[in-house]
Formats: C-alpha cells, structure tokens, sequence
C-alpha cells in the first residue's frame, strides 16, 4: 500500500525527531555521570568527614539559609532546621514525592480553585504565625504567645503549597509535553494525603519519638537544599535554552550539574559568611 505525501513527511519528521533525540542523548551522557560523581563526592563527603558529628555538619551546611533560632529536640538531639523550616522543608520534600508517587510529573494544570483557596490559606496563615513571632523577638506588640508547635505546623502546610508550586512552575517551564488537563492536585483526598503527612511528622516531633530523629532531619535537610537546588535548575535550564524542550528528567542533566555546583557554592559562601558574622559578634546566633 502506497503511503501519501503527507504520511511520507509525517514519518519523515519523526525519523529526523528521533535522530534529534539520540544526538542529544549521547550528549547529555558524559554530564550524567558528572552529576552522579559530583553528587557522590559531595554525600561522601558530608558522611565521611572525619571529627564532626553528621547532625552538626548538616546545620553547619545549612547555617547561611536558616534562621536556626526556636530549635527543637527530637529524642535528646537538636534537630539541624529550626522549628518553622523542619516544617517548610520537610512538608515541602514529603509532598513533592507524594505527587510524583500519585503520576504527577507532567501535571501543569491549577488544582481547582477551591483547593487554590486552601492552599494560599496555608500561606496566609504561616506568614501571621511568622509576622506574631517575629513582633514578639523585636518587642512589638503581638497577637499571641509563639510555640513551637505552631511554627511547625504552620510551616508544613506552607511546605505543601510550595511543593505543588514548584512542580507547576517546572513542568510549565521546562517540559515539551506538559499535561494541561491534569491538575497537580486534583480533589481534596490529595490534598487531605499531603497534610496527613505533615501532621505525621509533627505528631513525632512533639510526642518525641526518638527513632523518628534521623528520618526527620534528613527529610527536612534534604528539603531546605532540594528546594534550593530546584531554583537553580530552573534559572541554569532556562539561561541554557532547556524551555519547552524535557521529555524525561535525564535529559536536564547537564543544567543539573552546573546548578548542583552553583547550589554548593551559594550554601558554602553564605555558611562562611554567617560563622565568621558570628565569629566577629556582628551578628548573634
């Protein structure tokens, strides 16, 4: 059977499509490993570093982006975060994977608008919990007397609007086959799932179950750079012309090496220049 002329330029366009897409596979090769050696180097380096306790090196790491006053204890241990960004991050990290676990990864659609409301609520909310506790360590007047049970709380529902933000903001961004009729959440049972994790978390910080100690902390930490890494993805991939163009995340592996370097450096740089602030009593910890 004879194909048609526009069949035979059809097939045409996909050949030259998947030809494309092998050159640019081999190409992002070599950056995939380099951000697999890279990656591996720097955890190693974080676990292996001889003379400081794991938790005191992730706070160390972290010094320069969190506030790390109202600290708490899980099990006799400080956590690294402080009390509100265990929330943010960890809310953050745990929803983010629980999109991607719920077929996410392409949905670059608003939720509906009621779920919109909910979520810009969590927002709000956070921010007057923040606004109260900030009054109240300048020696304002204030609403309320801040706990840091509420910083927590307040904090992982805003960790959950910022997870879906993200996720939204990335697929519209960098992927050449968004889902446009696929909210990146759909009804309240998702978003009750994502809040039943925090609340998860929040009940085994403040009832204090210790095994809980290194899950939370590493979630959190891992929040706190993952978020800050995803930024700078998004800026390197958009600054390297990656607009409209992922179809698999392998693909972004190129601009996720610059920005795991560029993440490293900021989170070095502003570590340093916070200690030695300290150091010089020009500001207090």
């Amino acid at each position: 059977m004879e194909r048609t002329s526009e069949e035979i330029i059809e097939l045409a366009r996909r050949e030259i499509a998947a030809r494309k897409e092998r050159e640019r596979d081999g190409r992002e090769v070599p950056w995939r490993f380099a951000f697999i050696g890279l990656l591996g180097a720097i955890l190693a380096g974080m676990l292996l570093w001889p003379g400081t306790p794991l938790n005191w090196k992730m706070y160390a790491a972290v010094h320069g982006v969190c506030a790390q006053v109202h600290n708490v204890s899980l099990g006799g241990e400080q956590l690294p975060l402080c009390a509100r960004n265990t929330g943010i991050y960890s809310g953050f990290l745990l929803t983010f994977i629980y999109l991607l676990l719920l077929g996410r990864e392409r949905a670059a659609k608003l939720p509906p608008p009621a779920i919109v409301v909910a979520l810009v609520a969590l927002v709000v909310v956070m921010a007057v919990d923040g606004f109260n506790s900030l009054f109240v360590d300048l020696f304002l007047p204030h609403l309320y007397t801040p706990r840091n049970e509420l910083r927590t709380l307040t904090g992982l529902g805003m960790g959950v609007s910022l997870a879906v933000a993200i996720l939204l903001v990335l697929n519209l961004s960098l992927r050449r086959d968004p889902d446009m009729d696929q909210p990146v959440i759909g009804n309240w049972r998702e978003l009750g799932g994502a809040l039943l994790l925090g609340f998860l978390v929040h009940a085994a910080i403040y009832g204090n179950v210790a095994i809980t100690y290194w899950p939370i902390a590493i979630v959190a930490w891992t929040g706190i750079v993952g978020i800050l890494f995803a930024v700078n993805l998004l800026i390197v991939a958009l600054v390297m012309n990656y607009e409209g163009r992922v179809t698999r995340v392998v693909e972004l592996a190129r601009p996720a090496t610059v920005a795991l370097v560029v993440t490293a450096i900021m989170l070095g740089v502003m570590a340093w220049g916070r200690f030695w602030l300290e150091g010089q009593g020009l500001i207090v910890s």
